[in-house]
This record gives C-alpha cells, structure tokens and sequence, in this order.
C-alpha cells in the first residue's frame, strides 16, 4: 500500500491488524509506544504496559534513532530478538510483547516496500513442527505471499539457509523435535466458552460466572509454572474491576484444566444499549505469551431477558423500588379494617387493596416491540421485561411486566409471590396465609380450602395459594377477584408441573434484584403524592374484600343446612358458631350467638350485659364464652374486649364448681384483662384458675415468654388454638 501523503521524516508503519499500512510520524525527537491513550502510539491490550517502549533520537551519541524498552514485563522485540536498547535501521520491524502488535520503522517516511509486510523470522515459529519440512515450507509459504517483493530476496536466501540446516541437522531431528531453550515444544490448545452478558443479572455473575476456560497440554512436555489472564476488550475495556488472572496447577502431556470465569464486573456494564465486546484469554509461562483465544460477546441492556431459565425474572422484580414503595405507601391508608385473624386472612385484604389500587391507576396493556432480540431464533430467544417503577410510572406493559410489577408491591409488604410462566404466558400467584387441606384429609366444613372451590386456589409447598391473572388488573372493569376468577383455570397444569412456579425467594437467592436508581427527575415525580391519589380506592379495596368473603360463606351456608338436618336450638347455635369461627368469620359468629343466648333483647353495653338478669344454664355458660371467644378473636379496640369480660364474667356463674370449664374460663379471662393492659386482674383470675386446676400451669407457660408478655402469636391466636382443642366433641 503507498502513502497518498508520505512524510520526510521517519515514521512508523503499522503491520498488522486493520490499521496495517498506516503512518505514525514522529514529530519530534522521542515517540512513545503502550497502552496509555496519551501517548503517540496507543496499543490497546491488557499485556502491554502502560509505557511500554520509546523511541528516542541520539543527539550526543550521534547513533541517530533508538528502540528502548521502559522495562515492561512482556518485552520488545526488534526483528524477533528481545531487546533492551538498539538502534533503529530502515525497514526494522518492531513487535510490543511476544506476539502483539508490529510496526515498521520507516527511516525516510518512504512506506513503497510495504505493498505487503516485511518479514521478520521469529524463532518460536520453528518450535517443535511436527513435521519439520513441511512446516517449514507452509512458513516460507506464507512470508512469500505477504512480503513485497524488496523483501522476497532475503526470504528465499533464509529459505536457503533453513534448509541447510534441516539437511545438517536431520540426524538430530529424527532423534527428537526441536526445542529451543527455555520454551515448550508446541503450543498448548486454549478455548473460550462464553455466551451473552446480560447486564440485568451483573449480581449474579461474580458468583455465577460468565462462562469458562479449558486448556488442553497437546505439547509432548508437561506445562508448569502457567498463568492465564482473562480480559475485555475494544467497548469492553474498563468494565472489568480488577485483573483476572489464574494460576494453572502442572498440566501433563494429554491433561486438561476447566475454570470457571468469575469476574468482578464494573456497575459501568449496567447500560441502556447492547453492545459488542472482546473477551481474550492469554496463556503466559514466564512472561511469555504461549497461546491466546478470544470470542466476541454480545452484552445486552439492562432490560433484555432470557426465559431459558425462568429463576431469573427474579432479578426484576424489586419490593426497595421507590416507586413500588411510594404506591404502596398511598394505598396502605385505604385498606379495610379487620382483625388479624378474621377471614378473608390478612394478606388477601392487602393484596385485594393493593390489586384494587393498581386497576385504579389506569396501567395499560402495551405489547413489547418487535426488535431483532425479541424475534431471533434458537435456545437463546430473549425477551424485554420493564423493572416495576418504570411500568407504573409510564403506566404500560405486557403480561410479563405486569406480572413483575404485582409480585413487587406484594413482597413490598412480606408476602411470598412467584411467578408461573409456560412456552405462551406469565401470571403470578401469592401465599394466602392459609395451610392447604392435607391429602386424605377430606373437606371438611371450616377448613381453609374448604371455604374456596377447587379450581380456585393451589396447593402448593404445604400452603394455599392465590393465583392471579396479571393482565386482568388493567382492564377498567377488571379489579382483585376478576384476577383471581381468570387464573382459575391454571390449577390444574400448575400442581401437575406443567406450568414452571418460580418463587420469588428461592430466585432471589441465586439472583439479587438490580435495583437501578432512579434519576433524581424520576425522584421527583415519585415523591409527587399527586401521581399516587386515587378517588374512592378505600371502596374499591373494601368492595373486593366483601367478594372474597361472600364467596366463601356461601359454602358456610351449605354447611349449616346440612347441620339444620341433624340438630337445633342451642346445639345447631353452637354447632355452627364453631364453623364460622374456626373459619375465621367472627363476626357472623358473634351474631348468631347473640341472638341464640340473648334472644330479641341482645345487651347493647358492657353494663347491660352485666345487669343481664337471665338464667345462666350450663348449655347457656358455653355457649357465652364461645362468644366471649369470638368477640376476642374479632375484636380491634379496648372497648369491644370489654364485652368479652362481661361475657366471661356470666358465663362463669352457670359452670359447675367442678367442672374443669370453669378454670379454664377463669384463664380465658385473665388473658384478656392482660390484653386490656389489667395486669392485677389479670394475676388474679390465672392465679384461681392455676389453684383450682394445678395442670393449667403448664398450659400458661407455654403460653408466655420469659419477659412475662403473651407469645408473638397474640393472646387472639392463642384463644383461637385453645378453642379449637376444645373441637373434637363437637367436629362434624
């Protein structure tokens, strides 16, 4: 190739690589060579040093121009010997490291003998030819074709001299190959296995990897004293945090060595864009380079993909998002009021309010665009999924973005979710709360599953769980039990395993949410309460709570009708309170008993219940401290627990003195004194009710802790456990 400009002075001529042909002119007396991006000749490679060479002009010496090498750890290299210092002659070929970039020293600036290359023997090229002449031939071969023809001469007349010395030397090479000093005979085999980056999962690779290395000794001697050093290149360059480097345990002859590739990845890798690196492996003995691989990788945007292995939608959804949280934040207020341990359980009311919120902050359905990504074929088909924030703040996104975005707000607020996905579709489901009806146990009334039909739930890991159809929720009519209603009919391919369930925990395990800031525009607007407002939400949540809890007495109701067949009076009042309240609906409980005890002239106060003149029968007695439980268990404020005493309080005066209902009545009591914060009366009724039952004791402990307070579980949880020990008798 000739210079369309040549310069007068000397210059250097690149010769390898796409910039072959190209002129670096000196313009002064000193040239620098390395991977500094300052200098005047940048060489971007992880083994060549920062100021790796110099070329400087002689002035007091008067030898003219110089190649110095600035103590660099790989070398250079002039005309295939290492050097330290030389003086630099026209036509002189330059080599950065072993076998890194070449240049050509261009004395007068004249490149018209580079049509082609110059030619540099280099004596690891001659190491160990399996079959030395034709090796040989294949060289010169080579250096033929890509030398001009100034420098064909000199090949032939080292072609020449080779082969004299092959003829001279073929006694020695029949004994064995040739080996020069210090260096393996051959080149080891090294291959890079990678696949694509994706840099919504740049958590999970230091831990994970991003593919691996192997190699293979094919050399006749043992390899030892090896490191491998693994780099990025071209865009790649910075994105590693730290060097990369492995020392190889002694490979013999036949041997292979695997190891994984674990970098340590720059946040930097985190972009919007895909992009296209190098990744190269070289393997160094004795700061020589023995063998290099490289691969080029694609690294896709923090939005792409890959269902391939369904555990990584993990990685998206995210419950520290600041949107998630301020969205959460502006419904919590409008959740429905209910005890703790009334039906529907607490996480179906949040998930209801929360459902109810999302349907009313208008999200539509938008489908992803069709991109090259998404369209592309093979096991690697990837997909583009929106992290939770920006689906609500533009308000639009598929299945699997309203899927992502659900599971967020949940675990926002500690409830287990995961996401169930086939070849097709994404929908979500959550942890009611409930424990699913053990197999062989039957549907028995009152049981937890019972309470719902069928298809409605899954029982999964010994829970009962809520399936959802995500896109439901953005429908303008659509809201919580529409969501639910539409999932119904995955059931059945999701306890088979037809369907994948991917929960959210087990995923997070293996892959953290990467959580990207928001920028402190999209701050702003997330802190807007104006962006989170919602008229008549609290109503829409209660509306959604009141179909659930519908739904399922109406299999309470069945129940009851069954009971009416077989029984009446005071036993079907108790009978069925027992249902409603080991269902959890107390309320229904507390009305029915009322009315059962009370008749047309239920006590409208704590007062009236205690000036309440009626006679107290045994019958009477259980039936009130059912309802003294009932109360309890529904109760939110001080003053409803107060009608839970006086309940007690009556009840206590229709059971027999030696009846063991009694002091365990008496306990009853006290545990709700101490709920009402009457410790002193609270010591007083445990303390008659341990005198008179000695075994009720243990019953206390194991009720409280140590600090003397009731067990996390609450004093409600521990009447409801202790009402239903009293069940067996009375289990339909």
């Amino acid at each position: 190739m000739k210079s369309e400009s040549p310069v007068r002075g000397p210059a250097l001529v690149h010769r390898r690589g796409t910039l072959r042909g190209q002129l670096v002119a000196f313009e002064g007396k000193r040239l620098s060579i390395g991977r500094d991006q300052g200098g005047d000749v940048g060489v971007n490679s992880p083994v060549v040093a920062s100021r790796h060479a110099l070329s400087v002009f002689d002035e007091e010496g008067g030898r003219g121009w110089l190649l110095r090498d600035l103590d660099s750890k790989n070398g250079t290299y002039l005309n295939g010997k290492k050097v330290r210092e030389h003086k630099l002659e026209d036509g002189d070929v330059i080599r950065i490291c072993g076998n890194g970039a070449e240049f050509v020293f261009a004395a007068t600036g004249s490149i018209e003998y580079m049509d082609d290359s110059t030619v540099c023997f280099d004596p690891v090229e001659f190491t160990e030819p399996a079959q030395p002449a034709e090796d040989v031939c294949r060289l010169l071969g080579r250096e033929l074709e890509r030398s001009s023809r100034k420098s064909r001469r000199a090949i032939l007349l080292s072609a020449a001299a080779v082969c004299v010395a092959l003829l001279l030397g073929g006694w020695y090479l029949a004994a064995g190959p040739v080996r020069m000093a210090g260096s393996l005979a051959g080149r080891p085999a090294l291959e890079l296995e990678l696949g694509p980056i994706y840099s919504s999962l740049f958590h999970s690779y230091r831990e994970n990897g991003i593919g691996q290395v192997r190699v293979r000794n094919t050399t006749s001697k043992a390899l030892s004293a090896a490191s491998l050093d693994f780099t990025l290149e071209g865009e790649g360059e910075g994105l590693l945090v730290e060097r990369l480097r492995f020392e190889l345990p002694r490979l013999a002859p036949g041997e292979t060595w695997v190891k994984r590739l674990n970098p340590l990845l720059s946040r930097r890798i985190v972009t919007e864009r895909s992009l296209e690196v190098t990744a190269a492996v070289r393997l160094v003995v004795r700061d020589e380079i023995l063998a290099t691989a490289n691969r080029a990788i694609t690294i896709y945007d923090y939005h792409v993909f890959n269902w391939k292995d369904p555990r990584k939608v993990a990685v998206f959804v995210d419950s520290n998002d600041s949107a998630v949280k301020a969205f959460v934040d502006s419904a919590w207020e409008h959740r429905p009021e209910v005890s703790r341990h009334e039906f529907p359980p607490s996480s179906m009311v949040t998930a209801a309010t929360l459902f109810s919120a999302l349907n009313g902050h208008k999200i539509g359905y938008k489908p992803d665009a069709r991109t090259p990504v998404s369209v592309s074929n093979g096991a690697d088909t990837s997909d583009r999924v929106n992290f939770p924030g920006e689906t609500l703040l533009r308000r639009s996104g598929d299945c699997d973005d309203i899927v992502v975005l659900c599971c967020s707000l949940l675990e926002a607020v500690d409830i287990p979710t995961a996401v169930v996905v086939d070849q097709k579709h994404v929908i979500m489901m959550f942890d009611s709360g409930l424990c699913s009806i053990p197999v062989g146990h039957g549907n028995a009334p009152g049981e937890p599953g019972s309470l719902f039909s069928e298809e409605s739930w899954v029982a999964y890991d010994g829970r009962l769980w809520i399936p959802v159809e995500a896109t439901e929720l953005v429908r303008s009519a659509g809201g919580f039990a529409a969501a639910w209603a539409a999932a119904w009919h995955y059931k059945k391919r999701i306890e088979s395993g037809e369907m994948q369930v991917v929960e959210i925990r087990d995923g997070w395990k293996s892959y953290k949410p990467l959580h990207p800031p928001p920028t402190a525009d999209v701050l702003a607007r997330i802190r807007d309460g104006a962006l989170w407002r919602q008229e008549g939400l609290a109503a829409e949540a209660a509306a959604s709570v009141r179909k659930v809890k519908e739904y399922a007495s109406k299999n309470l109701e069945v129940a009851i009708e069954e009971l009416k067949k077989s029984c009446d009076g005071l036993d079907l009042a108790q009978r069925s309170s027992l249902l409603y309240t080991q269902a959890g609906f107390y309320r229904e409980a507390v009305e029915l008993l009322r009315e059962a005890i009370f008749g047309g002239r239920v006590p409208s106060t704590p007062a009236e219940v205690r000036s309440w003149k009626g006679e107290v029968t045994f019958d009477l007695a259980i039936l009130l401290t059912d309802l003294a439980q009932a109360v309890t268990l529904s109760s939110s404020t001080s003053a409803e627990l107060e009608y839970a005493v006086e309940y007690y309080r009556l009840a206590l005066g229709g059971l027999p003195d030696a009846l063991p209902e009694k002091s365990e009545c008496m306990l009853c009591l006290g545990l709700v004194y101490k709920m009402r914060g009457d410790l002193r009366a609270y010591r007083k009724w445990t303390g008659q009710a341990i005198e008179r039952q000695p075994r009720l004791r243990k019953k206390l402990d194991r009720l409280e802790q140590g600090d003397g307070r009731v067990a996390a579980s609450s004093p409600g949880r521990i009447l409801l456990d202790y009402l239903r020990s009293r069940m067996g008798a009375v289990r339909l």
